[in-house]
């Protein structure tokens, strides 16, 4: 299963530019139209199509690998922070057999003719990707994949992209009208504005807690629109507890949170008439845990912290803080 290791070391970097050379023309497959020879993977979508399907710009180039059966590839990641884990991925294979390719993955769906090409769903190694492919010809085939945190939104998410990249496909039909996927940001606003998120914690509280460093810093993020946060490092050096955080989102809806989008907490804390949602394994991260709190219907606040290598510690920190937290926060 070399290819889907490959897909989800690349899927890690999704970063800059696309490199992949463009070349000729090979015969044509009958009723299948001219396999090219080599493919500048970023161009299998333009940047009109990039956007609106919601993604950012420009895309990772993922150069061809024959040795590791890696096809070259493109990677874009979700724009808008709706899911920063969720990547885009399309490719083409020139001179590669599929079946190799492949390794014996079961195919999840019978054939689908979609945008004049006929895609079928494989399975992966990644729980929550969902790619389809379809056969060019001779040693030549295409993939287009989304991997969430969610099986049901990647397939959802790829079924918008596939008859946009079967466009730039040998046989593939014009692209149909897509409407941009865009998600309306609330402007920052409410108690937590101009609130300090290092201010939640009292110097004699955080001795309280078990490995965490007495002083907070306080940075910007500049991944969560209009946050800020306090991360107090974790003092057991290579042992399993992790940092400390608490976000503060003048413009982040509860359930909008990295890891909490689309995912039920698995318990609600009451913490002084305070409703915390509980999140172990936030993101799918086995050491993290997180709890979420509602300030206003557009703003909300995040603790985050964890433990590595014990399961059973993972949330406790964190219950630990929240009767520490809750009777500081503005508001």
């Amino acid at each position: 299963m070399k290819w889907q290791v490959a897909v989800a070391l690349a899927a890690a970097t999704v970063v800059t530019g696309c490199t992949v050379a463009v070349g000729g023309s090979a015969s044509p497959v009958p009723g299948q139209g001219p396999v090219v020879k080599a493919v500048d993977a970023c161009k299998l979508l333009d940047e009109a199509q990039v956007d609106a399907l919601g993604y950012r710009q420009p895309g990772r180039s993922v150069p061809e690998n024959k040795d590791r059966l890696q096809p070259p590839m493109c990677l874009w990641s979700l724009k808008d922070n709706d899911d920063l884990s969720a990547v885009l991925s399309v490719g083409l294979a020139t001179d590669m057999d599929f079946n190799e390719y492949i390794a014996g993955a079961v195919p999840k769906s019978s054939p689908q003719e979609i945008g004049g090409l006929s895609w079928t769903q494989y399975g992966s190694i990644l729980p929550d990707d969902c790619t389809f492919y379809a056969s060019l010809g001779d040693k030549s085939f295409a993939f287009v994949g989304v991997s969430t945190g969610k099986l049901e939104k990647s397939c959802e998410l790829v079924k918008l992209a596939i008859p946009q990249a079967a466009a730039h496909l040998p046989g593939g039909q014009d692209a149909p009208p897509i409407t941009p996927q865009t998600s309306a940001k609330p402007e920052p606003g409410g108690p937590l504005l101009s609130a300090d998120p290092c201010a939640t914690l009292k110097p004699d509280q955080v001795a309280q807690l078990k490995n965490i460093s007495p002083d907070g810093e306080k940075t910007n993020s500049t991944v969560i629109p209009n946050s800020t946060y306090c991360l107090w490092d974790d003092t057991d050096g290579d042992e399993g507890q992790k940092a400390f955080e608490v976000w503060f989102g003048p413009s982040t809806p509860v359930a909008d949170w990295p890891g909490a989008k689309g995912v039920n907490p698995t318990e609600t804390l009451d913490v002084g008439g305070k409703k915390w949602g509980l999140f172990p394994n936030m993101g799918g991260l086995r050491a993290t845990c997180g709890a979420t709190l509602a300030i206003t219907e557009t703003s909300s606040i995040q603790v985050v912290s964890g433990f590595i290598g014990d399961d059973t510690k993972t949330c406790d920190v964190v219950k630990q803080a929240l009767p520490l937290v809750t009777p500081n926060l503005p508001g």
